[in-house]
């Protein structure tokens, strides 16, 4: 325990001093380092085979029937790390890779504690890493919680309750956490948790363990005043408990957000100018973004304009990704891509506000993942509840939804919304495949055409130039879908 605790203490330490270097761990004749940048956790490092990350990999499922030899012997002939030529020949794409090698860390820690490594030694020296963990203390605590559970105990007679002062947005939570959260703004008998939040005392026992460790909850014999409790307002308290991702990971692609004064950037506050005087002719509050094919550039469309709504004062914008096929969004906030749409279709009683997360203003729900079955989830009811949820919490709704050929989805969203934009790019999009998507829903509803991969004229910054650069290469998967990388957590 007292070896435990001096390199959770180490850890924090170099966090707070914002170090970059490598801390170096022993153990007879084992060895393990953990990389820094900034403070940060950047990436861990073993002679143990178990602790390397082609085993994290394999372990996720991305690397089977070996697969991962082969791999390394690439790594090996261009001399790059195996998460790079992984990524390289798109095994997986950079979130996953961050996800994996962040898992990597984590095991690595919690073995180096279990096993009573001693820290030797921290090496100050500058840290190249080609996609690093970015791991804070708080995060580590939390992973180590939830892949330590111990037996909680819990008196059915007394009140549970949040303790003051902790910021619970600064971390990932799981949907059933945060509806276990959301629930414990007021003092609630462990009965009450699972009536409210419809789970079964196993899953609550497992979750509040969690929160055992992280010291977040207490018990309490009477019930707390109103002046006390964590949360005052009714409904769902969104700044508080919706995880808040940080600006390291997302893709230089979103102008808005890194240039908001560039030619680009304008171009979407004249676009977001334009639609604010449709709505004054009627409702547009739920938006669909779309173009007839692939590789039009939507899913950026959607993500600059959500981005430019949200700098509005006093306005409340989300984002949804639909696409259910090829899911993009978690690519350019550099986010895992659930929990997302797909999990709170599939699951009946967590409500909506539990997927989703939010970039400061903006708040955004990722699709959960590629669905073998697209058309029947967005066909739910469940779908139609959610559009109406969002709706009532937020001024601006925008559904990032597939192309609309030669697949249905896009139909059945834009039926959802209060209007269409459509997405064409220059010298990509052809005339048949706008005739087919015109052909495949109600005109009226049509917001404009956003011509997109324009080259601005000199001296030219009139609203009609639509422009932005998209050069995605990835192919649109009509067929078989590509799975989760996500590996199970403790509530699986």
């Amino acid at each position: 325990m007292q070896i435990e605790q001096s390199l959770l203490i180490k850890i924090h330490e170099l966090q707070e001093s914002e170090c970059t270097g490598l801390l170096h761990l022993e153990k007879e004749n084992q060895n393990i380092v953990l990389c820094f940048q900034r403070g940060l956790i950047a990436a861990a490092g073993s002679s143990l085979s178990q602790l390397q990350l082609g085993k994290v990999l394999s372990h996720r499922g991305i690397l089977q029937n070996g697969a991962l030899p082969k791999l390394l012997d690439v790594a090996r002939r261009k001399r790059f790390l195996l998460g790079k030529a992984a990524v390289l020949r798109k095994v997986l794409d950079e979130a996953d890779l961050k996800d994996a090698v962040r898992d990597q860390a984590v095991q690595t820690v919690a073995y180096a504690m279990a096993e009573n490594f001693e820290v030797q030694r921290f090496e100050d020296t500058s840290v190249d890493l080609y996609i690093p963990a970015q791991l804070n203390f708080e995060r580590l605590l939390l992973e180590l919680a939830r892949n330590n559970l111990r037996p909680v105990q819990v008196d059915p007679n007394r009140l549970i309750t949040l303790r003051n002062g902790h910021n619970l947005s600064n971390l990932p939570w799981y949907p059933q956490e945060l509806s276990v959260l959301s629930q414990l703004k007021t003092p609630r008998t462990l009965q009450d948790l699972a009536i409210t939040t419809g789970m079964g005392y196993e899953s609550l026992s497992k979750i509040l363990c969690v929160f055992k460790s992280l010291r977040l909850i207490t018990q309490v014999d009477a019930p707390l005043s109103e002046s006390t409790a964590i949360v005052k307002r009714d409904g769902f308290p969104f700044m508080h408990l919706t995880p808040e991702i940080g600006e390291a990971g997302l893709s230089a692609k979103l102008e808005t957000f890194h240039n908001p004064s560039s030619f680009v950037s304008e171009q979407f506050k004249n676009l977001k100018v334009r639609i604010a005087e449709m709505a004054a002719q009627g409702p547009l509050r739920v938006i669909a973004v779309s173009s007839p094919q692939a590789e039009d550039g939507k899913s950026l469309v959607s993500i600059n304009l959500a981005l430019s709504f949200s700098k509005d004062p006093n306005r409340k914008v989300v984002l949804v990704d639909c696409d259910l096929r090829n899911p993009s969004l978690q690519k350019f906030l550099g986010t895992s891509v659930e929990p997302g749409l797909v999990g709170y279709l599939e699951n009946d009683h967590l409500q909506a506000q539990y997927y989703l997360r939010r970039l400061e203003k903006l708040f955004f729900m990722t699709a959960g993942g590629a669905s073998e079955n697209p058309v029947e989830l967005l066909s739910n009811p469940r779908m139609q509840e959610l559009v109406a949820y969002l709706k009532t919490e937020f001024d601006t709704v925008i559904l990032d939804c597939p192309p609309f050929g030669p697949i249905s989805d896009a139909q059945i969203l834009t039926g959802l919304a209060d209007g269409l934009l459509m997405v064409v790019r220059c010298g990509k999009t052809t005339y048949g495949s706008m005739e087919k998507a015109l052909r495949n829903f109600d005109r009226s509803r049509l917001i404009g055409l956003v011509f997109n991969d324009v080259k601005p004229m000199m001296f030219n910054t009139q609203y009609h130039y639509k422009y932005y650069n998209y050069r995605n290469r990835a192919y649109y998967p009509y067929g078989s879908v590509k799975k989760s990388n996500r590996s199970k957590n403790y509530l699986d």
